[in-house]
């Protein structure tokens, strides 16, 4: 095995591994300091559900956040498609920092502080497309009139999503055109995903630009990340770039636990884990492995 101070060379697993193989992988690097964790909610810490607004983090994953939140020099972060204010109110864990909106939001709840209370700074891009997103989130239902559409209000995004909904294809398509008629000019960028089309302001930072920023500003000697959808694997790419400058060294780990995942997030993975559970019990274990140094 090479040295934990040599670069990390990219890793040729594509298939789920056992969590015990995945912290094998990483435990020779865990003298390194500081210690970057970042993770996804939905689909990582949180099983998917056919409801958003039902989705809960895994009771292993929120004790492994707190311990390794309370580790000296390990920053724990949650980069989240939803809002900054919403997944800090499911995860519940302080001495967290909170990236929402797939970075456009940004909150870090303190020890002992009530999540509902989290403040949250917005990119600037905010102002400029806050009002138009608001129109799309109260249009688009009212041309796809159907039980099985979720509106999720992120300004100056919105997403909507149509997990229920019996023919999926035939749902993209209803939702895709009911976007065009509302925004012809294609003033929003088009981002669809694992049963849900989320319309952003161009030029809005994503997952991958967020990571860059936290690799700039934390600045971890090791850094691991988790995460199961497409804008993840764009953060998983900012790291394999980092590491192959030697800025960090690193592991992304893909979870992909549902047959629809796209292929695109295990193949920019070092390590793929079979489903939220096992990023848990992962989470659980590289706790154990650093409270015992």
């Amino acid at each position: 095995m090479a040295s934990p101070f040599a670069p990390a060379a990219p890793l040729a697993v594509r298939r789920p591994i056992s969590v015990g193989a995945a912290l094998a992988s990483v435990r020779p690097y865990l003298q390194l300091r500081p210690i970057l964790v970042v993770s996804d909610f939905d689909g990582t810490l949180s099983q998917i559900v056919l409801d958003p607004w039902s989705a809960m983090i895994l009771p292993l994953a929120r004790r492994a956040l707190r311990v390794l939140a309370a580790q000296p020099d390990v920053a724990v972060v949650i980069l989240s498609g939803r809002t900054a204010a919403d997944v800090a109110a499911r995860v519940r864990v302080g001495g967290v920092r909170y990236r929402g909106n797939h970075g456009l939001e940004r909150g870090e709840l303190r020890r002992g502080q009530r999540p509902e209370s989290l403040d949250v700074a917005f990119h600037p891009v905010v102002a400029a497309f806050g009002d138009a997103s608001e129109e799309l989130a109260r249009r688009v239902p009212e041309l796809v009139p159907e039980p099985w559409l979720i509106v999720e209000r992120k300004r100056p995004a919105v997403a909507f999503h149509y997990r229920t909904a019996p023919d999926v294809e035939a749902a993209a398509e209803q939702v895709l055109r009911a976007v065009d008629a509302v925004d012809p000019d294609r003033r929003f960028v088009r981002f669809p995903g694992r049963r849900v089309l989320e319309l952003r302001p161009p030029g809005a930072i994503m997952k991958g630009e967020a990571m860059s920023e936290l690799l700039q500003e934390l600045r971890p000697a090791l850094t691991l990340i988790l995460g199961d959808d497409t804008s993840d694997a764009l953060a998983f790419e900012v790291l394999r770039q980092a590491r192959r400058l030697g800025r960090t060294e690193g592991f992304a780990l893909a979870v992909h636990a549902r047959p629809e995942a796209p292929p695109d997030v295990a193949a920019a993975a070092d390590l793929v884990l079979a489903s939220p559970r096992d990023a848990a019990r992962f989470l659980s274990g590289l706790a154990r492995l650093l409270e015992k140094r």
